[in-house]
């Protein structure tokens, strides 16, 4: 369904070219689009929040339930995670120095601005001729959305590649926040349509991807093809339409 209530043709993408990936945090893109980055070897999976803090930042709560001393060795172990399951989906990674949300508050800082993060991606998906950007919708966590705004703001720039927001994983299962994120493209003036891959995609190698990230599974309460990371990806085109005003 579109926002609006309609029904919306589903759209087919046979020859999507060079796939940039832009993922929140490490795990984000492969429980997001990992199937679909497994179909086509070769992608490009740009991590923006992966930056190392130092040690002497204050554990997280995270962390610390996940086993960590500090955020060094959780960023450093999460690295290597990252580093094996992007192996499995044969695709190569880019990483920003952006700090994790948890490390920010930790520290005092201020979140960096959508403008920088943008500024960032559009240099990294030039650099990797990204003829498809894939990344997240942006729900409930705020690197999500500060992440999927900064793609947001290039999508005018270069309507020559294909934009197209994949649901984040385990967020989309919250009641109404999908919804409610579909709505605001909409009142931006962009309209979403779902569309699919010509290559089929490969959960079995999706699976074992996710597996990688061991060290938070436990805590996210994911298991190996069970759950949201193991149900079927969505995808959304996006278009130019007109801007509508909030009812």
């Amino acid at each position: 369904m579109t926002p609006s209530g309609g029904e919306a043709e589903v759209k087919c993408i046979d020859e999507p070219g060079n796939i940039a990936a832009v993922s929140p945090h490490l795990d984000d893109a492969v429980a997001g689009c990992g199937a679909l980055l497994a179909a086509y070897p070769g992608s490009t999976v740009i991590t923006v929040f992966a930056g190392v803090p130092e040690a002497s930042v204050p554990v997280t709560e995270w962390d610390r339930r996940c086993g960590f001393p500090d955020g060094l060795a959780a960023m450093r172990h999460r690295l290597t995670e990252d580093d094996k399951a992007l192996h499995l989906l044969k695709a190569r990674p880019v990483r920003l120095p952006f700090l994790d949300d948890q490390y920010v508050r930790a520290t005092n800082r201020a979140n960096p601005k959508v403008e920088k993060i943008a500024a960032a991606l559009a240099g990294v998906l030039d650099k990797a001729q990204a003829r498809t950007v894939l990344f997240p919708i942006g729900l409930f966590h705020g690197d999500h959305l500060l992440t999927s705004d900064a793609a947001l703001s290039l999508f005018r720039d270069t309507p020559e590649r294909n934009w197209i927001a994949y649901e984040d994983a385990l967020y989309r299962t919250k009641p109404g926040l999908l919804h409610a994120r579909l709505v605001q493209f909409y009142t931006r003036g962009i309209s979403l349509t779902p569309v699919v891959f010509g290559a089929q995609p490969n959960v079995h190698r999706k699976a074992s991807a996710v597996a990688a990230y061991a060290s938070q599974l436990p805590e996210l309460g994911v298991k190996k093809g069970e759950g949201d990371a193991a149900a079927p990806e969505r995808f959304w085109l996006l278009r130019e339409s007109v801007k509508q005003e909030p009812a």
